[in-house]
């Protein structure tokens, strides 16, 4: 690691008002809780800014989580003051201070059966066995680990399950956990409520509410912020001239691309084929369906089109590129729209992954959408780097030790970042936009891992009392100075995103390339800890391949210096950190550890994770949302289900934790900063009570609902009110987690012998149409069916030397049975549905969208993980 550690930022929690949004929040309390979070601040994220520029210090050596320390005096609030109270409210405020970990202590006290299990103990088999066949495969892995999982019956799987009367269309148990679990009930089965439903609801919540704020609220701040600063820029280009010129210049055409991105095409506009197509099911009758789009244009009127811009969209969004840039900008849309792959960036000048830009996640889902989703990916990407090379000449990039620009190129990209950075800190209007849409990304997701405008507010700071116009006119010849402060803040970008695709070969070259790669991102990409433990479990650090296995490993890469090291990460190695001991042990035997510095790099970065505390993994929803999945890795001993206690299902539950991680980065696919690198026998007579059951893992349920909780409460902090009740997230929410503090219950009462109560079978009994009743509201009102379902895909790494992207996928829902001993004594056996996981290769220029990831499950499905064959079983 080099001395390099990624370490969260733990500050104690901020008291806000409950009746004050934090974007609102006055500077006296913003400077106080400036302080704390500037003293707390590690190196995993950058600090908010001092207001001078800051000295020399010692290597840090902070205190643990758990160590305490006094916290020096809050900077004071200085001229660029209105930037710093947006930067230091966003850098820490998830941690809400009567948000709580629910307590799970529980001692298991349930009498084990013995394994393998003849059916015949299984009090209900005969009847089950009736209404759902199980193969001799099947059985024999039910016999051998008290479960098993299959691919979900045809008479499950495509059994219509409830009916959405806004999309007039049927729910499937193929892809729908609550259409799943109300077929269950309709066919007499027991019903056994697994973790991963729970896990796919959350994501519901969480992936619908970004959709609805990025589509209501933060494409209009992003159209508005990005006007406002192009205007600015337009003025000062026409005011200015030499350096200053040229960088105003290049800012028009920054400026340029973001808002033709975002501005609505003709054909992205709503008319009657595209009414047709959104209102109007197959085989509809031609007048019901006009009578029916008739009737949707009287009652929302322009904005009867959900997935379309309207008419008046188009009148409002228009823009015209200046002439004096248009070459540029009609290049740089091109390369974007093309999404081919590398290319040098016409305006930046240095290599740029263009492959990126191509719309996925839930960002395919309106037009809207996907222009945001392109907009937000140039403001996420494109960097104004500080350092320069002298051995390149103007217009040229090269992978140098010194550059990748050359300096004239640098110096031109720091007085653009320098000019939109005293803009941004000296109009209230376009500080609220950049603000709200930072603060509340950063709750969802993270912190940026790059410089942004407060941290040029500092450099500007430092040299400027006033910053008026006839001082910026100057600004050029404080060049050096400006370049000097920003160098030595102390904090660099920790994820190397491809930037010029430069090749790296050691981890000194590894230091190089990102302190080559510093510079200001307006709204840079997010540093999240799974995105840096891959970026550090890959070549450089991890060393050259030592095995001898044909055919090759999963990670395995031959560079095109012939060198065979490790390209790809896996999830399992996420997991195997987060603490799953069987990952780890899975990625021995499929020798994807075979590299020569693997195992001391993994323990290094373990060492990190394992420090971390609880009060960390809560620090925002991204963070405590792993926290949740790290509860499904831990193993099981005595007192629990006899099939808990197997390796098999130590394999299952990480593949469950394996899908929702991948659920996780699809939502945030946009935000999260993506490093890069090149039966038989007697029966039981006597009337037995068939009851379900619920996973038992009381863990797994009480950070769940703190985690939701934490979500509510944030948001009604953060978003604007009459936004807030357009999301409909309020209610649903409170709907989960009183299904979460039910669950929880009952999982202690189950790990401790209990019977349940009536009322409590049948809430288990009754369970799709509570989950159908808690997600209608705020998901399929607006995105029909579609948003619950399970299949999804993100591309979460990219490897340089192949031009291929690792892909983690969800795929169609598959059917666990499970036996479990009831406080009378009894086995009894269930059914349940559960994730399906999968993990592939994709060349970079056909990243997966939702749409083709689905096509490609229905027509040539990729194959699913080695260890599922421990657990699952999809023969005859």
């Amino acid at each position: 690691m080099e001395g390099e550690q990624f370490i969260p930022a733990t500050p104690p929690r901020p008291r806000f008002p409950r009746s004050v949004l934090v974007v609102l929040i006055g500077i006296v309390l913003t400077g106080i809780v400036g302080g704390i979070v500037y003293w707390q601040k590690r190196e995993i994220l950058p600090p908010p800014p001092a207001v001078s520029p800051p000295s020399p210090r010692p290597a840090p050596h902070p205190p643990l989580p758990s160590q305490p320390s006094s916290p020096p005096p809050p900077p004071p609030i200085t001229q660029s003051s209105p930037t710093q109270i947006a930067s230091v409210a966003a850098k820490r405020f998830a941690q809400l201070e009567n948000i709580t970990l629910e307590k799970a202590d529980v001692v298991p006290k349930i009498p084990e059966y013995s394994l393998p299990l003849a059916v015949k103990d299984i009090a209900n088999y005969q009847k089950f066995s009736q209404k759902f066949r199980l193969s001799s495969g099947a059985l024999s892995l039910l016999e051998k680990n008290g479960f098993v999982v299959i691919p979900t019956p045809k008479d499950i799987a495509e059994q219509e399950g409830y009916f959405s009367r806004i999309t007039r269309k049927y729910a499937y148990p193929k892809n729908n956990f609550a259409a799943y679990y109300s077929v269950l009930k309709d066919k007499d089965l027991p019903i056994f409520v697994t973790t991963d439903s729970l896990l796919h609801y959350y994501h519901i919540f969480f992936d619908t509410t970004l959709m609805k704020l990025e589509r209501d609220l933060f494409y209009d701040d992003l159209w508005q912020m990005s006007k406002e600063l192009f205007d600015s820029s337009l003025q000062f280009y026409n005011t200015s001239s030499g350096d200053l010129k040229e960088a105003a210049k290049r800012n028009v055409a920054y400026f340029s691309v973001a808002l033709e991105l975002l501005k609505p095409k003709e054909h992205q506009v709503a008319g009657d084929a595209t009414l047709r197509e959104e209102y109007c099911s197959p085989g509809m009758e031609p007048q019901l369906c006009e009578e029916l789009i008739d009737e949707m244009k009287y009652i929302y009127g322009e904005k009867v089109s959900l997935k379309y811009f309207s008419k008046s969209d188009l009148r409002k969004y228009s823009f015209n590129i200046p002439s004096f840039v248009q070459q540029e900008v009609q290049k740089e849309l091109k390369l974007i729209a093309d999404h081919k792959g590398w290319d040098n960036s016409p305006i930046f000048i240095y290599k740029e992954d263009y492959s990126q830009y191509v719309p996925r996640g839930h960002y395919t889902k309106t037009e809207k959408l996907k222009n945001y989703f392109r907009a937000m990916m140039w403001y996420g990407r494109m960097t104004h780097l500080i350092q320069g090379s002298d051995q390149l000449q103007k217009g040229q990039s090269a992978c140098l030790n010194d550059g990748i620009i050359s300096a004239y190129d640098a110096k031109i990209q720091t007085l653009q970042a320098a000019l939109i950075a005293n803009e941004l800190s000296q109009s209230t209007g376009i500080q609220e936009k950049w603000q709200r849409l930072y603060v509340i990304t950063a709750f969802l997701v993270g912190f940026s891992d790059d410089l942004g405008p407060h941290e040029y507010a500092i450099a500007l700071d430092a040299l400027f009392q006033d910053r008026i116009s006839s001082q910026l006119q100057d600004i050029d010849k404080k060049y050096p100075e400006i370049k000097n402060v920003l160098s030595s803040l102390p904090f660099s970008p920790k994820i190397y995103s491809g930037l010029g695709q430069c090749g790296v070969a050691s981890p000194e070259q590894a230091k190089t390339v990102l302190r080559n790669t510093k510079g200001f991102r307006l709204m840079g990409q997010r540093l999240t800890v799974d995105t840096y433990l891959f970026s550090k479990i890959i070549d450089p650090y991890s060393g050259k391949y030592t095995g001898n296995r044909t055919p090759r490993p999963f990670t395995w890469v031959k560079t095109d210096l012939g060198t065979q090291v490790r390209g790809f990460p896996r999830g399992l190695d996420i997991m195997a950190l987060f603490g799953s001991r069987r990952a780890r042990e899975i990625l021995r035997e499929l020798g994807d550890a075979d590299y020569a510095d693997y195992e001391e790099q993994f323990s290094k970065l373990k060492e990190e994770i394992d420090s971390f505390s609880t009060d960390d993994w809560l620090q925002n929803l991204y963070w405590s949302w792993i926290y949740v999945l790290k509860s499904l890795l831990a193993e099981f001993g005595d007192g629990y289900q006899a099939f808990m206690q197997t390796q098999a299902w130590q394999d299952k539950e990480l593949t469950t934790a394996l899908a929702s991680w991948a659920e996780l980065r699809h939502d945030t696919i946009l935000y999260v900063k993506q490093d890069s690198l090149r039966a038989e026998g007697a029966f039981p007579r006597e009337k037995v009570k068939i009851v379900g059951y619920v996973e038992p893992v009381p863990a797994f349920y009480a950070r769940l609902l703190t985690l939701s909780k934490m979500t509510k409460r944030g948001l009604e902090r953060l978003v604007p009110l009459g936004e807030l009740e357009k999301l409909k997230i309020d209610v649903a929410l409170d709907g989960f987690v009183q299904i979460l503090e039910k669950l929880l219950g009952i999982s202690r009462k189950e790990l401790e012998n209990k019977a349940l109560t009536e009322e409590e079978y049948d809430f288990i009994n009754n369970f799709g149409e509570i989950l159908e009743e808690v997600v209608k509201s705020v998901a399929e009102g607006e995105f029909g069916t579609d948003a619950v379902q399970t299949t999804l895909v993100a591309d979460v790494h990219t490897e340089g030397n192949t031009e291929q992207v690792l892909e983690e996928g969800v795929g169609n829902i598959r059917t666990l049975v499970a036996a479990y001993r009831i406080p009378d004594g009894h086995i009894l056996i269930g059914v349940g549905p559960t994730f399906s996981y999968y993990e592939l290769k994709q060349p970079m220029k056909n990243r997966l969208t939702d749409e083709a990831w689905r096509k490609l499950l229905e027509t040539n499905p990729p194959p699913e993980p080695e260890w599922v064959k421990s657990f699952s079983f999809s023969g005859q």
